[in-house]
């Protein structure tokens, strides 16, 4: 009876209201750590591959170090691009070159033009990423560049050794930069991209090739269906799109995350059911900080492989005056948040109800929380009968994580584990261990 009044409790608490965006401290923190050079870039794509690492692409990024008031050490270089190789929490720099003297991750031919990163996956044990070739367009008001081409650039997988590139015909036939996202699902993958119209106002495109054929014969979605004519290509939507966004699928939904436009502040989502669309359900998750006085962010990103107790970890990039960035290069770092799904569409509200768990023929028992309500430390108790390692974490109720504890090797017996809840937000709070949950107040 007490396990089904609570699962009711609970219920109800969830159906009351939707969740609320929050800054991620883990990834604010993981992009932030040495890696080899990399200290700060723009862009912020992320490319999930088959063994669980993810690869991170930046455009114009520092190589250098940092300062603990967050100035640059004199000596850092700026190169194009760059690439960071997350596996777990350790976080390697690619780039061509030395420390000393680096180069761009991917360089050009022409040394008048540079690439920057769009999306990518591997296909047949190659990876293969979208960059855009710009280069510079003689204007001397500050937009002084220009797009050129669009290239697929080749990898070894999974040593990620490059190979060469190949020059993309479309931009050419109907003026869509692809590369915003490249999406396999079902039998196609489908390859997004945008295309400025009147007033240079983007909006999202989207072509198709059969799974695992990214270089083959595309199809362009055209309003009614899909066609080989690469001129035939329209609007997804009549709400613009920044200069990057991503599409990936949720569930039974596809979703789309992009930013105002014109570096707007707001980030927003759309739904549609099919990757072409409709598109609908606009809606602004996010309104972007600016705590510093010439800051500037813009070109938010999705990384869902990232997904979280039912929220989607979200990044921006940010920007500023080029000098003021030297003494300050938080102004030109990526910050991450996490948005809960059920923001995006009520669709998705949580359906994982935290519950009480006591059965004596487990190797982990909760046995309670202590005091509850609680305004200022708790204490956890928990009974173990086999060794083992587990990590005590913090939620609310629509899944959001509040803390996590580090991992700990426990032996047989009982344990009591003391935590300060000062920072904890009030309400009811879930203290989870592995598949276990107990709830308790925070006054």
């Amino acid at each position: 009876m007490r396990h089904f009044i609570l699962v009711l409790f609970f219920a109800n608490l969830m159906a009351s209201g939707l969740g609320q965006v929050f800054p991620d401290t883990d990834f604010n923190t993981l992009l932030r750590t040495e890696n080899g050079g990399w200290v700060a870039g723009d862009a912020t794509y992320s490319i999930a591959l088959p063994d669980g690492r993810t690869l991170w692409l930046f455009g114009d990024s520092f190589i250098g170090t940092v300062n603990s008031d967050s100035s640059i050490v004199p000596g850092a270089h700026m190169i194009r691009n760059c690439a960071v190789m997350q596996e777990g929490e350790v976080m390697t720099a690619m780039y061509e070159g030395t420390f000393e003297n680096p180069g761009d991750f991917v360089p050009t031919e022409d040394s008048d033009t540079w690439f920057w990163p769009e999306h990518g996956m591997v296909e047949n044990n190659t990876l293969k990423i979208i960059f855009s070739e710009f280069g510079p367009n003689g204007d001397t008001t500050g937009w002084n560049f220009e797009f050129r081409n669009t290239f697929i650039v080749l990898f070894t997988y999974p040593e990620i050794e490059l190979i060469g590139s190949i020059l993309l015909p479309y931009y050419d036939l109907n003026g869509v930069m692809y590369g915003d996202r490249i999406m396999l699902s079902g039998d196609y993958t489908y390859i997004y991209g945008r295309k400025e119209e009147v007033g240079n106002i983007p909006y999202a495109h989207v072509a198709r090739v059969p799974a695992s054929d990214v270089l083959g014969d595309w199809e362009f979605y055209n309003g009614t269906g899909w066609s080989v004519s690469a001129q035939e290509s329209i609007r997804l939507s009549n709400h613009p799109v920044s200069q990057q966004f991503g599409v990936f699928k949720h569930l039974e939904k596809y979703l789309m995350v992009t930013q105002e436009i014109w570096l707007g502040s707001k980030i927003y989502s759309l739904v549609a059911d099919a990757p072409e669309g409709p598109w609908n359900n606009l809606t602004v998750l996010y309104e972007t900080p600016r705590p510093f006085p010439t800051q500037l962010t813009y070109n938010s990103y999705p990384h869902p492989q990232f997904d979280d107790e039912n929220a989607l970890l979200v990044s921006y990039n940010s920007n500023g005056s080029f000098w003021d960035i030297f003494s300050n290069i938080e102004l030109y770092r990526p910050n991450f948040i996490r948005v809960p799904y059920n923001l995006i569409d009520t669709a998705f509200n949580p359906t994982d109800i935290p519950h009480y768990v006591v059965d004596e023929n487990e190797s982990l028992l909760i046995n309670g929380v202590f005091p509850n309500p609680a305004n200022e430390n708790i204490v956890v108790s928990i009974t173990i009968t086999e060794p083992m390692k587990l990590k005590l974490q913090f939620y609310d109720l629509i899944g959001r994580k509040v803390r996590s504890l580090p991992e700990v090797s426990y032996s047989v017996g009982k344990h009591q584990i003391t935590c300060s809840i000062n920072n904890f937000p009030k309400g009811i709070i879930v203290a989870r261990m592995h598949d276990k949950s107990v709830w308790f107040i925070h006054n």
